[in-house]
């Protein structure tokens, strides 16, 4: 309620008494109360009742008719004029009543209480302290199972809230075990070690890498564990290096030594078996010379090798895990290589500086080094560029999706051009070696 004395002259006489009770009205009036040096009301007493009434101290509300004023709560020690600092006004017919909370000069005086604080919203979530459980938490209004401050997700989809488990970014675990998160409990090819202390977990006769990675010979020449020269006709990719013949899709070979792709959405591609990369071991490295016709959409495959999120075998709304091969990309029109085992939120990506050429005949190079935990790309024998990868093991590319000219996202056209060569090594190959690959050509074996 407003304060809105009836009369100025009331005003000047409560200042003047210093903590005095006055009353001003119509009708009756309030004793001054008196003051001694060391003992001094609180505040100024409620009026006198009047014929409308006083109202009870330190309020502001209207007084009930007949009702007298009550005076002022409190006392304060020492010495020192008391003003009142909250008062409230009643106004009845009768008279104006004055009570409040007063402020000693020397100590402090209590008066009845003035309006209750306005309810708060600490975390700002539209809700009020008083009825939010998790005053502290904007996400919140109760505790929930996993308690305020914390949300009861479940990001991977398996069951189990986050703040339940060990392990809430995997699927497949809601502890870490004896390989951690992300990584499985298993004994795939069953020689009696885990995966995951396991450097060649697909050769059940090799827990160390060799001279040629997994599952060769030390001595296999140059490591070239997969050639692919498209000689001949039919739809058969004959591995020359190795036993990983591949399927081709949708036409056939040329029969001069190349395999020509329509692109768009002809659905023509080379089907590779599935694990030729995962089961390498740490290094690899993949050659392939192409010629690219420039027409069709960006991200077209020059290879891919891994998984999309459906079943093997099929392409999906994305990829899952994946080292490819693109001439050029939507983010920056260039030439990109791109490796992950963990979704494309964790890829590692080196980009050209320019798309691949139109209808020229370019080798190209990538190299994945376990040791050195790098992902590099030639073109020409030139060194484009090099990422860390988070991840270099091969084993964990879950490669059940092998292909030349086709993504792993359904969305990506096919590769639009030809296909003169592509070999797959188990060693990192040197820039010097790779330089001498680009200069022989791809009808000719390197030396070393």
């Amino acid at each position: 309620m407003t304060w809105k004395p009836r009369s100025r002259s009331c005003v000047f006489a409560l200042i003047s008494a210093l903590g005095c009770a006055a009353a001003c009205g119509d009708e009756g009036g309030a004793t001054p109360a008196t003051m001694t040096d060391s003992n001094q009301p609180s505040g100024i007493a409620g009026g006198g009742a009047g014929s409308g009434g006083g109202a009870p101290a330190g309020g502001g509300a209207s007084g009930m008719p007949g009702t007298s004023g009550a005076n002022g709560a409190g006392e304060a020690p020492g010495v020192g004029a008391v003003i009142g600092t909250g008062a409230g006004i009643d106004m009845g017919a009768g008279g104006t009543a004055m009570g409040a909370e007063g402020t000693a000069s020397t100590g402090s005086a209590a008066g009845s209480a003035g309006m209750a604080p306005a309810s708060t919203d600490t975390d700002g979530d539209g809700v009020a302290d008083d009825v939010d459980a998790c005053a502290q938490d904007p996400n919140k209004l109760a505790a929930g199972t996993c308690g305020c401050g914390v949300l009861d997700t479940d990001i991977d989809f398996d069951g189990a809230l986050d703040c339940q488990e060990t392990c809430p970014a995997d699927p497949g675990k809601t502890a870490p075990g004896l390989c951690g998160c992300g990584a499985a409990d298993v004994d795939t090819d069953t020689d009696g070690t885990l995966d995951c202390e396991d450097d060649c977990p697909f050769d059940d006769a090799h827990v160390a890498l060799g001279a040629c990675g997994c599952g060769a010979p030390d001595t296999l020449p140059l490591c070239l564990r997969h050639r692919y020269s498209f000689e001949g006709a039919g739809d058969v990719a004959t591995d020359s290096a190795g036993d990983a013949d591949g399927a081709i899709i949708g036409t056939t070979l040329a029969g001069d030594g190349t395999l020509l792709l329509a692109g768009g959405v002809s659905d023509q591609y080379v089907n590779l078996p599935a694990r030729i990369i995962s089961t390498l071991g740490r290094d690899a490295t993949l050659e392939a010379w192409v010629t690219w016709t420039g027409a069709g959409a960006p991200w077209q495959r020059i290879f891919d090798f891994g998984s999309s999120d459906q079943p093997a075998g099929q392409q999906g709304p994305n990829g899952a895990t994946y080292l490819f091969l693109t001439p050029s990309n939507t983010i920056n029109t260039d030439l990109r290589l791109a490796y992950t085992n963990a979704g494309p939120p964790a890829e590692r990506v080196v980009n050209g500086p320019t798309p691949l050429p139109f209808m020229v005949a370019v080798h190209l190079a990538v190299v994945v080094d376990g040791a050195a935990q790098t992902l590099t790309l030639y073109q020409n024998g030139a060194l484009i560029g090099t990422a860390p990868t988070l991840d270099t093991t091969l084993a964990a590319l879950n490669d059940v999706n092998n292909w030349l000219g086709r993504s792993q996202f359904v969305a990506d056209e096919e590769f639009q051009g030809e296909l003169d060569e592509v070999r797959i090594y188990s060693v990192a190959r040197s820039a010097a070696q790779i330089a001498a690959d680009a200069d022989s050509g791809p009808d000719e074996l390197p030396e070393q």
